[in-house]
């Protein structure tokens, strides 16, 4: 039987305040988010065929008086649900960036949801990134990896947003971590291969250099010089050369990162059924990439058949080398179809516009600590007292409003220090500071705090 709409808002109203923006059409169905007296739920309102072949965790169906053949449930924000949301309403499920375009990535350290960050896009070509979110995190936090993306999906829901977004497991070097970001739905894989370039490299004398890669296998030695030596690489309107000492010093220096790469490569990405994004990841290795370096690492990946959609690098570390040969770099992304992404942006790039144009409009923005910002400042101005708790927690004296922008000198010490403040050192509880429950209770003010920062960054892009 056909359910009507009109009828299944007055079902789930006669619960709770409705978010107008989430009603969706489900099969034989229809779901959408109430505000309740015991918080956010989840409503269903569909058929009793539907009912009992999907399969809704934490409340029961039951008969809607008048209406033979249709069962109203309303059931709890859990993950099992939150999969199913995404499995059953297509928009609110992540989907790959791909090569193409600018992106702007955000990691939810408080799983606050609200609709305020995902309409910041609306009408907008760019593509938000609404998680990203490393181990480093879950581990100083306590959540798991099912936690931020299943904030993004209630976020997405209550939002209406029905363009596309992106979620990123980032840094990851466990195999495991790998295989359960990808049974969690994650868009887009990242791998940290920074503790596998061999810096002790760039110490060794010359001759060093060359006995080290004198040992190596003779037909790899003779492929390589082959490949790069007394070659000309057209760039554009430039020119990449190589030395035969410099090519004997990279290969050392990044041979471990290719081959890791390689392996988790073709071990779990090069065979998914799901289009997924693959980033390779040096953003904390402390070194930028010459030209050279960034040369031969994208053509060594390519000859190992590695196909990756960004290279992750740190702004703050990069900068030297961005504003010398930021052409260069750009031109060598382009060659190879990939994308540069960059950490610490806000510490770096004033004007986002500009960076994308000069990497022609094929970069991703990791505005990590932004969310956390607006959440300090709702603290600031609505929570004086947690403001000064949460001062106290890393003896800081209490910091005015304006000190809370990314960049400031305060700011950055209560940015950094997240862990800290989030984090129960006695592992009795997430949050012991109730941080995200005071956030919640003055969502208005966080939303309008989140939409003023991500603005001053996206507004020109």
């Amino acid at each position: 039987m056909a359910i009507k709409n009109d009828f299944a808002m007055q079902t789930m109203a006669s619960r709770g305040e409705v978010i107008t923006p989430s009603f969706s059409v489900i099969p034989d169905g229809y779901l959408a988010l109430l505000n309740t007296a015991e918080g956010r739920k989840l409503a269903v309102v569909c058929t009793e065929k539907a009912a009992q072949a999907t399969p809704w965790r934490g409340a029961e169906f039951a008969a809607v008086d008048g209406a033979k053949g249709v069962q109203f449930a309303v059931f709890p924000l859990n993950s099992n649900n939150a999969a199913l949301t995404r499995r059953l309403v297509g928009w609110t499920a992540p989907t790959s960036c791909g090569v193409s375009g600018v992106s702007v990535a955000f990691s939810d350290w408080l799983g606050v949801v609200n609709s305020q960050l995902p309409v910041l896009f609306t009408r907008k070509q760019i593509k938000p990134v609404l998680v990203d979110f490393t181990p480093a995190e879950s581990l100083a936090l306590h959540r798991n990896f099912l936690e931020p993306m299943d904030a993004a999906t209630w976020s997405v829901l209550s939002s209406g947003y029905k363009g596309e977004w992106s979620a990123v497991a980032a840094a990851l070097k466990d195999e495991g971590d790998i295989v359960k970001a990808l049974l969690y739905d994650y868009s887009g894989i990242g791998i940290d291969c920074s503790d596998r370039v061999d810096r002790s490299v760039e110490d060794l004398s010359d001759d060093e250099v060359q006995k080290k890669f004198g040992a190596l296998d003779r037909d790899f030695k003779e492929a390589i010089d082959k490949s790069y030596l007394d070659a000309e690489f057209k760039l554009g309107d430039e020119v990449l050369t190589f030395e035969e000492l410099s090519l004997h010093r990279m290969v050392l220096e990044y041979g471990q990162a290719i081959m890791f790469l390689q392996k988790l490569y073709k071990d779990y990405l090069s065979d998914t059924p799901w289009d997924r994004d693959f980033e390779v990841d040096l953003s904390n290795s402390g070194k930028a990439l010459t030209p050279q370096e960034h040369y031969f690492l994208a053509n060594e990946l390519k000859r190992a058949a590695v196909k990756f959609d960004t290279l992750c690098v740190d702004a703050v570390t990069a900068r030297p080398e961005l504003e010398a040969h930021g052409s260069l770099h750009a031109a060598i992304a382009k060659a190879f179809d990939y994308r540069l992404s960059f950490t610490n942006c806000t510490l770096v790039f004033d004007d986002l516009a500009e960076v994308a144009k000069s990497f022609h409009h094929k970069v991703n923005f990791k505005l990590t600590k932004l969310l956390w910002f607006a959440a300090l400042q709702t603290v600031a101005e609505t929570e004086p007292a947690l403001l000064t708790d949460l001062a106290e927690r890393i003896g800081q004296p209490v910091p005015s409003r304006e000190d809370l922008v990314p960049g400031h000198p305060v700011g950055m010490i209560f940015a950094t220090n997240y862990d800290r403040l989030l984090a129960d050192p006695d592992e009795n509880g997430k949050d012991p500071l109730h941080i995200a429950a005071a956030v919640t209770h003055h969502l208005g003010t966080y939303e309008s705090k989140l939409a003023a920062l991500v603005n001053q960054y996206i507004r020109t892009l």
